[in-house]
């Protein structure tokens, strides 16, 4: 994902899940050190302490996933070296012996039209081999999918490469066959929000191809922020809308998969300002608008399997405090 957001500013309220929810589906996403071995901006060496601590953090702020960073595919399809280094392994290995109940999804994808060619033969065939390969030689439980499709600004990808309009078709097809070659793995994938009103910077898949691939992969987490709301009333149906579309997705007989919904507190940016309205897009109005979703339309049972938070390395010690009894 090429946006950074951060959790903080926790108002004093209390919010508690309706007693049906499974915290066990909470999700964070987590930078590449620990599969590098250095952090890839500061060049600072990651220790094996660094993964314990890790582990102990995700563990105490009852993350189940952890969508570490191991792309992005290049424009071969392949996937970077690093996502197979040794210090991998270790870093993997490392996680799951202090924290056996985790489940590592190696965060993978890109962006169509820039590394991402959904369309070109050669490029899905390297990209599932090389998905296949990582599941199996890496001990990882599955793999997180972060495809996208940049709508904004409109001049930095050549469109016309793969429309938006043909691009949703091989994007559900990438799912499925990434589904035939891993038939056991553990899929997650990541969308923006479906809600009505929400216009996204991001292409915007629509129900149906979700209702498609919920037979398919294993978790899907929507992403409620850069909506483009602005009005709180909106904000608050289209939340609404989302979690009753979530609810209506987990009635079919064939669905797998179990929804988590994204929350923060966003760091502004200027290009992005008109997608965003802090004075009410905040994580504390957010989670108890988000209880009332689901107390109403789950009868005070749980709707959403978890949260989806991005992400775990800007996230304070104070911050995860705050969090904590949100995330259970």
């Amino acid at each position: 994902m090429n946006f950074r957001f951060c959790f903080a500013l926790i108002l004093s309220f209390n919010f508690c899940w309706p007693s049906s929810s499974n915290a066990k589906e909470n999700a964070a996403w987590i930078k590449s050190t620990s599969f590098r071995g250095r952090d890839p901006i500061t060049k600072k060496i990651h220790t094996p302490k660094d993964v314990e601590d890790l582990a102990l953090r995700l563990k105490t702020n009852h993350i189940r996933y952890a969508y570490i960073f191991a792309g992005p595919y290049g424009n071969d399809g392949h996937l970077p070296d690093y996502a197979f280094s040794q210090k991998a392994k270790e870093s993997i290995a490392l996680l799951k012996q202090k924290y056996p109940e985790i489940k590592i999804l190696p965060w993978i994808g890109g962006v169509q039209n820039k590394t991402v060619h959904l369309e070109r033969t050669e490029w899905i065939k390297n990209a599932i081999a090389d998905t296949t390969k990582l599941i199996k030689v890496m001990s990882v439980d599955g793999v997180h999918l972060d495809v996208e499709y940049i709508l904004y600004p409109e001049n930095k990808f050549n469109h016309e490469k793969l429309n938006a309009n043909d691009y949703s078709g091989h994007w559900v097809k990438f799912h499925k066959q990434l589904r035939l070659a891993l038939p056991e793995a553990f899929i997650s994938s990541v969308v923006v929000s479906t809600a009505t009103n929400t216009k996204p910077w991001k292409h915007k898949h629509t129900l149906s191809e979700i209702k498609e691939l919920s037979p398919v992969i294993d978790q899907m987490s929507f992403m409620f922020y850069e909506t483009s709301l602005m009005e709180l009333k909106v904000y608050k149906g289209s939340l609404k809308e989302q979690v009753q579309q979530i609810k209506d997705l987990k009635s079919f007989a064939s669905n797998r998969s179990k929804f988590l919904i994204g929350l923060g507190i966003f760091s502004e940016e200027k290009r992005l300002q008109s997608y965003r309205d802090l004075g009410f897009k905040n994580l504390p109005l957010t989670l108890k608008l988000l209880q009332e979703a689901e107390q109403e339309i789950g009868q005070n049972k749980s709707v959403i399997d978890g949260l989806a938070i991005y992400c775990e390395w800007m996230t304070t010690d104070l911050e995860w405090g705050q969090l904590r009894n949100h995330l259970r």
